[in-house]
């Protein structure tokens, strides 16, 4: 899978997002601005996790957002996307929670299907804890972006 995961919560999610993609094949591909918006219900299944044992998935990051912070995270992702620079980088920070991280393009590609991909690398941090997460995700003229963990470069 594309995705290298350096958190905890991440590693969850996307091991929870692989199960679905590999037993519905026709849904390998998901729109990522609704899946990275989904991780704002990590705080609460995190908050939940201590209650089943699962009580160190409370040092994420993404324990501790707060909505504000992931709006922040996503207008980054967007503006990322949306550059025509190759190595585009944003950065957002929120004062007021103290969460704050990048969104950066470490890759494009034309993938085989003729869409054009790109390779993003999210880091977060908050109270001390910092996140990496990776995505790779390509632009269908009728979806708009699309997390594509299977994309390949064109030969």
């Amino acid at each position: 899978m594309t995705a290298v995961i350096r958190s905890t919560a991440g590693d969850l999610f996307w091991g929870a997002l692989q199960m679905t993609t590999r037993s519905k094949a026709h849904l390998s591909r998901l729109a990522i601005l609704p899946i990275l918006l989904a991780m704002v219900a990590i705080p609460a299944a995190v908050h939940a996790a201590g209650v089943s044992g699962l009580g160190f998935l409370r040092n994420t990051p993404l324990a501790y957002f707060r909505q504000q912070d992931f709006d922040k995270m996503m207008a980054s992702v967007r503006e990322v996307l949306d550059s025509t620079d190759p190595a585009a980088k944003r950065t957002w920070a929120n004062a007021k929670t103290g969460a704050s991280g990048s969104v950066e393009s470490v890759g494009q590609f034309t993938a085989t299907d003729g869409a054009p991909c790109k390779r993003l690398r999210v880091r977060d941090q908050v109270k001390n804890l910092q996140g990496e997460m990776r995505y790779t995700v390509c632009r269908y003229p009728d979806r708009g972006w699309i997390l594509n963990a299977d994309a390949r470069p064109a030969p």
